[in-house]
């Protein structure tokens, strides 16, 4: 198998950057893994999956399979060997043409030259899609703030929507482009704080929240907008329903995909949702369903789709081989190899593929499939870490009983591999050592979503789906500036630092348009400028004139019958300071 292990190797060195959905901004590396989460799937000790012995019933495809054995394998003899004009024979170090990968990996267009994490998020969150959510926030917001109180008039600074003969409290005016992404940002902010199930009345908090929210908007204006944010048009949005149940996000999730569709495998969500599922093996339990593909070497979201329960599917097509042919949609044609779970793995899934959309499948198997032989089965006499192949065509069988207390076989089926070989150091099948390699694509992208994610409480499933789009946004838009910054990778900080620098760009624009409002309170003002590190005007003129102000007044320490006068002031609270209660502090401490 030293063969087989070498050309993979090969391809590895080869195909080392980011995978990117459509063309536009990134192919994708050979390997890619496509995951779901199985009701049934079960992890097995030698670090390999495989399922629980459900009855899922798949239309029978007739397999002559003819069995062959690797350095350590079992013979099985079994009539017809495989005819395959693609096989690769001892001596032959060549790559099979049907792992010869078109397209070259790398970031591309607007992607390729990016110096900043907010430009690669931008390339997904694009202005037209946020002034579309822009457009229908406003619309829901005209809905929610007739039950408000009247209890002031809006500020002088809101938009001329809200300039009515009503008054109207100013935390429900309409929201611009620069707010929704300082709300974006500041959630984004919460999750590397892990703050994200915190209650917003800590999040504002004078003595333990935190500075920036309370700089950037009240909390009330926080809570608000996160009530009113909407995706799709409500007045046309049951006649949408009748037709698809994506219909209040489906705008928004598919707008993306002309650079990457995202989101991720498992979206906690206990609310009233149509397509809720429940898998007791997910952390979360409850929520939404989502199919992906990520890049199995750098976890990229390459494609996701919403699974939204049955009926989803076209007529005559079953719902492993829809989800498997419309995840793989971005590698077709490239003879890219995809790894899959036993949910989606099965004969006619990888012959279509293989042969109408030129991409190769390794995946665990069901036992109870139709097309294996009993034999390889059977755990009655088999030995631990012992291997069974069976070949047909392009199919590649292997039964595998891993070295574990019990015994477990585990199968799996390929389109990539042709021989029976193990790896002689390990005994250990290359189909297995394949699969383990790649399998982890979804799981680990999941990891990395939960790790520092956005979502907040909310009884509103489209609202759980973007935060998870969010998620899907805060990882690619990394790997893309990983991507563009190839050659200097400490360029790029990690993924905390990362974050907190995404958020700090969404939210400072919206706290520079606070600094320009004549009304903002003193304490306000002065909480935006240390948090921005500005300097107002008047005390850039008093520290260029040695502290010393134009105006004489009387000291604001000293008692009121000492009546001492001074034309120095304090560089931060403006406050006039006789020459008792000076102190010299250098520039570093006063930045302090």
């Amino acid at each position: 198998m030293q063969r087989r292990s070498t050309s993979i190797d090969n391809k590895r060195r080869r195909f080392q950057a980011i995978d990117v959905l459509r063309a536009i901004i990134d192919e994708p590396s050979d390997d890619d893994d496509g995951d779901e989460g199985s009701e049934t799937e079960d992890e097995v000790i030698q670090d390999i999956c495989s399922a629980d012995e459900d009855t899922v019933s798949d239309a029978a495809t007739d397999l002559s399979l003819a069995t062959g054995a690797g350095p350590s394998t079992q013979n099985i003899e079994t009539e017809g060997q495989a005819e395959d004009s693609d096989t690769e024979t001892e001596g032959d170090t060549r790559i099979p043409q049907r792992n010869k990968v078109t397209g070259q990996p790398g970031n591309k267009g607007e992607a390729r030259d990016i110096s900043s994490g907010i430009l690669a998020w931008s390339l997904f969150f694009t202005d037209d899609l946020l002034n579309d959510i822009v457009t229908h926030t406003n619309a829901e917001i005209v809905v929610q703030r007739r039950r408000y109180a009247n209890d002031r008039q809006p500020d002088s600074d809101d938009d001329d929507d809200d300039a009515e003969e009503e008054v109207r409290p100013s935390f429900t005016r309409n929201v611009d482009i620069v707010e929704l992404k300082a709300l974006l940002g500041l959630y984004y902010l919460a999750g590397v704080l892990n703050m994200n199930g915190v209650t917003t009345y800590e999040l504002f908090d004078k003595d333990c929240g935190v500075a920036y929210f309370r700089a950037t908007m009240p909390q009330k204006r926080f809570t608000f907008l996160t009530n009113c944010i909407r995706f799709d048009d409500k007045g046309t949005r049951q006649e949408k329903r009748e037709r698809d149940r994506l219909a209040p996000i489906r705008e928004l999730f598919d707008t993306p995909s002309e650079y990457c569709t995202v989101d991720e495998q498992l979206l906690a969500f206990r609310g009233r949702c149509p397509f809720k599922m429940y898998i007791p093996s997910k952390p979360d339990k409850y929520g939404i369903k989502i199919m992906m593909m990520c890049d199995s070497k750098n976890y990229y979201m390459c494609n996701a789709e919403v699974y939204t329960g049955k009926g989803s599917t076209p007529a005559g097509v079953s719902a492993t081989e829809y989800y498997s042919v419309q995840m793989t949609t971005p590698i077709h044609g490239t003879n890219r190899n995809c790894t899959f779970d036993n949910w989606f793995t099965s004969i006619n899934t990888a012959r279509k593929l293989y042969d109408d959309h030129a991409v190769t499948m390794v995946g665990t198997m069901k036992k109870n499939k139709a097309e294996i032989p009993p034999s390889f089965v059977e755990l009655r006499g088999r030995e631990k870490n012992s291997a069974m192949f069976a070949f047909s065509g392009v199919f590649t069988l292997l039964s595998y009983c891993p070295p574990k207390p019990k015994k477990k076989i585990v199968m799996l089926l390929s389109t990539m591999h042709r021989q029976g070989d193990t790896k002689e150091t390990v005994r250990l099948p290359d189909m297995v050592q394949f699969y383990n390699e790649t399998k982890c694509g979804v799981d680990t992208f999941d990891q990395l979503c939960h790790r520092y994610s956005v979502s907040r409480r909310t009884r509103r499933w489209p609202l759980t789906v973007f935060c998870g789009l969010l998620n899907a946004v805060g990882i690619n838009s990394m790997i893309l500036l990983k991507g563009s910054h190839a050659d200097d990778k400490e360029a790029v900080p990690d993924r905390r630092t990362y974050l907190k620098t995404l958020a700090k760009a969404l939210i400072k624009p919206q706290m520079e348009a606070r600094l320009r409002y004549p009304k903002l309170s003193k304490n306000l003002r002065s909480l935006i400028n240390g948090v921005l590190k500005i300097e107002p005007a008047e005390r850039a003129q008093a520290r260029q004139a040695g502290g010393r102000a134009g105006r004489i007044g009387r000291c604001s320490f000293c008692d009121r019958f000492k009546d001492r006068k001074s034309k120095t002031k304090c560089c931060r609270c403006d406050k006039l300071i006789c020459a008792s209660h000076q102190h010299t502090i250098c520039p570093d401490c006063a930045d302090d």
